[in-house]
């Protein structure tokens, strides 16, 4: 053996043996590392949140790639654990292993044991409330094994196809406990899951866009609507109102200050498809607008859609409002009564068959619907009485037939009324001789709907929800008046006037919807449906009858109005297709296509829908969508109140259906926990759209409505910002709207063709919402918000010229259309609850502050002529040509809503 051989050796083993050591010195490090024992407290955290706490409490460093996710937020509470014990807790129920090297943590995607697999079979099920049986709807269904996923449909249906084998699902909804559930997936298997309410996730968790694995997760301007947080928003009177807290998300804005209109992207109040259990309600407001027609107690879930509509809705330019009611409770019987300064309320729920049948009562009044007049002022001469009332009744029975198959059955009623009547009479000393003067006036108008629902389960992939349906809307205004003189009974002047004005409309419907699950990846929605439209726009009626000195003058029945229907028929199909290009991009494809025939004319619109998102990744995603909508139906309104005399019309042969073309495009945060951040931007341009002309408006009667409005083009562009804290004991959310709206109108009848602002264009818009909880006695919520001025049109200055003859001509020179910005409105609402449980139940006093610093905003703007200068023109015989005044106009605000306290009294059992 050589020299150079034997160096060689000896270097090999001096290496070896260095290797032997460091090795041994970093095992013995890495198990020191292992002992070191810490104590955690982790609460919601994300991969990236746990994994910085733990390298900061340990000094490990972690090593990870962007295929190791987490299907659910960490939350860990452990004392004197080691690094080990620790990431086993973590990870048991994760896609997830991990390697200690060192000071080094490496973390792996776990591999699904792979085998041969070539059949697929398909869960599903219904998913309910623990307690009471009534569904969930948007619940989210997980497998954890391979993260994918769906939601519940607007039934709480869901169907979920996977490979064979090992299956482990987890099923979550808001506000309750999450659920697991591991089995072998050997056949189509039927899984009814119940979850049980976690109340205190319940009162701080308030509102959502995102769904982890729901099927709306491409959905932009999507806002889920809590009830809890609805009940949280102090409102005027203490009403908990639905449409009142809509309006405080961002791109949604009240018409007139404190009502509840609803303005939605520069859109009008009739561009909004209201829905109640999808059938879509003319008139939701109560009281001109200051309520809706919703009782929270009646309310399920409510969805807010602003953009992206999914193809199964249609008929409206704006906006989407899905409210669904309660089914009922299908174990015990429970309910709440209420009582306010305004309004008193009702509910109740329970079994009529236990786990087959339930119901669900919601009644809701002024007190003053049980007396006849709410004001009486009489002397010996005269009378005058008034009332006025307003009541809701929702009613609901469902039955469960069987697992495939449950009916419902559900009517709602509600109205509004006010009456007026005056008597007086003269003094007479001779009792055979009398003089007395009658007047009196009645205002109803309301809306009621009937339906029945069947929802079938034809195997494990479809799903089919078939809704007939009753839907009327109606107004009716009356009055007369009598002024007399009898001598011994008989008649000797008399004058008498009646008049009758009804208006409303009325529609039958069919719709059949189906939800076809294929496979994980795909999520399709198809249906159809038909539309029986009565329209009655005006009819009216009037008597005069004369009596002078005992001879008849006049007896006359006036028919005044067109008092022929307008029908129409609309017939609408739709598909859509939800479904994951990959991990990091989903679609929503859609298409719907309508008919609508009325007057001899066929109109037919082709409207396709596409959202899309894509997932950046560490909580940030990006969406952008594209919707077609059309109108076939518009409401004819004079005042920025919701007027009982507006009138609903629908298109003729010459007025043509409205369109609507909306971009949008957004991104969105959710990496920081119990936070989520979003900006949306839009543009929408609108066809078709109707104004008055110059000089015209309505007054509670479509005669030859067509020739007094304008079709044009408008447009709308904005930014939205939102920022909300959804966990917590404080949550809320504060949302900006950058906006702008024009109309025009190139025919020059209107503003000389030019573009002009709408007169609900609003530049800046902020609302701040938020709750906070002390205790399980004490939460409050307050909202703040600020609006700068829309538009009207007023003279900048009046000519008034008063001929010799007497006649008075005016005239006022404006500059164009909508040319006063209004000023701007804020106001700060508050609310708090004392809740106490008793031994029954749970009894809360709500004391409410609306308008609290007493802003004094303008409800109400007018217009006031003041004279400026005079200029008087002889004859030179005494007499005068004419004499002309100039004035200036000068704008008067009224403040009707100062602020206003409230208490109410509610006893939940």
């Amino acid at each position: 053996m050589t020299s150079s051989t034997i160096c060689s050796h000896h270097r090999i083993r001096t290496v070896l043996l260095m290797c032997v050591v460091l090795l041994s010195a970093s095992l013995h490090a890495q198990a020191q590392n292992k002992e070191t024992r810490i104590n955690l407290n982790i609460r919601n955290a994300t991969l990236e949140s746990f994994v910085k706490q733990l390298e900061n409490a340990t000094g490990f460093s972690f090593i990870y790639g962007e295929e190791v996710k987490l299907t659910h937020r960490i939350t860990l509470e452990m004392k004197q654990k080691n690094i080990s014990e620790i990431l086993q807790r973590a990870f048991e129920n994760e896609p997830i292993t991990f390697e200690i090297s060192g000071k080094h943590i490496l973390l792996h995607k776990r591999p699904v044991p792979q085998k041969p697999v070539s059949r697929k079979f398909t869960i599903s099920g219904y998913v309910t409330d623990g307690a009471s049986s009534e569904t969930l709807i948007g619940a989210n269904i997980l497998e954890s094994r391979r993260s994918t996923g769906t939601a519940t449909n607007p039934f709480g249906f869901y169907s979920l196809t996977l490979p064979e084998g090992e299956t482990e699902l987890v099923f979550s909804y808001l506000g309750y406990e999450s659920r697991h559930s591991r089995f072998e997936l050997t056949k189509d298997t039927l899984l009814n899951v119940r979850l049980d309410s976690n109340n205190q996730l319940a009162e701080v968790v308030v509102l959502s866009d995102k769904r982890e694995a729901g099927i709306e997760s491409t959905a932009m301007g999507a806002h889920e609507i809590l009830m809890a947080q609805i009940r949280h928003t102090p409102s005027i009177l203490g009403e908990a109102d639905l449409l009142k807290t809509i309006q405080l998300m961002p791109g949604v804005q009240a018409g007139m200050e404190g009502f509840a209109g609803m303005y939605v992207r520069g859109g009008g109040p009739d561009q909004n498809l209201v829905m109640l259990d999808g059938i879509p309600v003319y008139n939701a407001d109560h009281l001109l607008g200051v309520f809706s027609i919703f009782t929270p107690e009646a309310v399920k879930n409510t969805t807010l859609f602003k953009s992206s509509f999914p193809a199964r809705y249609g008929g409206r330019l704006s906006s989407i409002v899905d409210v669904r009611t309660n089914d009922g409770d299908m174990h015990k019987y429970h309910g709440a009564f209420s009582i306010g300064l305004l309004t008193d309320k009702l509910h109740i729920e329970g079994p009529i068959w236990k786990e087959r049948t339930s119901f669900s009562f919601s009644a809701r009044a002024i007190p003053t619907l049980f007396f006849k007049n709410l004001i009486v002022d009489k002397d010996d001469t005269y009378s005058d009485k008034y009332n006025y009332y307003f009541y809701d009744v929702n009613a609901k029975v469902n039955h469960k037939l069987s697992d495939r198959s449950r009916i419902f059955l559900s009517f709602y009623k509600g109205k509004d009324h006010y009456h007026y009547d005056s008597y007086y009479h003269g003094d007479n000393y001779d009792n055979s001789i009398k003089n007395y003067s009658k007047d009196n006036s009645h205002l109803n108008w309301g809306n009621t709907i009937a339906y029945s629902r069947w929802n079938y389960v034809f195997n494990s992939k479809l799903f089919c929800n078939t809704t007939v349906s009753y839907n009327k809307y109606e107004m009716g205004v009356d009055g007369n008046m009598e002024d007399a003189y009898t001598v011994a009974n008989k008649v000797q002047d008399r004058y008498y006037y009646s008049s009758k004005f009804n208006s409303g409309i009325r529609d039958w419907s069919a719709r059949m919807d189906f939800d076809y699950t294929p496979m994980p990846q795909h999520h399709i929605k198809f249906g159809a449906e038909y539309i029986h439209h009565t329209f009655r726009p005006g009819i009216a009626t009037s008597k005069i009858q004369d009596i002078d000195n005992g001879a008849l003058q006049e007896d006359t029945v006036y028919n005044t109005s067109n008092s022929h229907a307008m029908r129409g028929q609309e017939i609408s199909l739709y598909a859509e297709d939800n479904f994951n290009v990959n991990a990091r991009f989903s679609l929503n494809a859609g298409v719907r296509t309508s008919l609508f025939h009325t007057q001899g004319k066929s109109y037919y619109s082709l409207q396709p829908r596409l959202s899309a998102r894509y997932d950046l990744g560490q909580g940030y995603s990006a969406k952008a969508s594209y919707t077609c909508m059309a109108q076939y139906v518009h409401l004819l309104s004079s005042t920025p109140l919701s007027m009982p005399t507006d009138l609903w019309v629908p298109i003729t042969k010459d007025i043509s259906p409205m369109y609507a073309n909306q971009f949008s495009i957004g991104g969105y945060y959710s990496g920081l926990p119990g936070w989520e951040f979003s900006v949306e931007g839009y543009y929408k341009q609108m066809k078709h759209i109707l104004e008055y002309q110059d000089g015209v408006s309505f007054f509670g009667t479509s005669t030859n409505w067509e020739e007094k409005v304008e079709m044009g083009e408008g447009r709308s562009f904005g930014l939205e910002l939102m920022v909300q804290k959804t966990l917590g004991k404080t949550t809320g959310w504060l949302a900006y709207t950058l906006s702008k709206t024009d109309h025009r109108f190139k025919n020059g009848t209107i503003n000389q063709g030019r573009w002009f602002p709408y007169k609900y264009d609003r530049r800046h818009s902020i609302s701040l919402n938020l709750s906070h909880k002390f205790s399980d006695r004490i939460d409050a919520g307050a909202s703040w918000i600020f609006n700068t001025g829309g538009c009207i049109t007023i003279p900048e200055r009046a000519t008034i010229i008063v001929s010799p003859d007497g006649v008075i001509e005016e005239t006022g020179y404006i500059s164009g259309r909508n040319n006063y910005r209004l000023p701007a409105s804020h106001r700060l609402n508050l609310g708090v609850n004392f809740n106490k449980k008793t031994k029954h139940g749970i009894r809360t006093w709500n004391i409410s502050i609306y308008n609290a610093y007493n802003a004094m905003n303008p409800n109400i703007v007018y217009s006031k002529y003041k004279k400026s200068s005079y200029l008087y023109q002889p004859d030179g015989n005494g007499g005068f040509i004419e004499h002309k005044e100039e004035g200036k106009i000068s704008i008067k605000k009224l403040t009707i809503l100062p602020c206003i306290p409230s208490v109410t009294y509610t006893y939940r059992f």
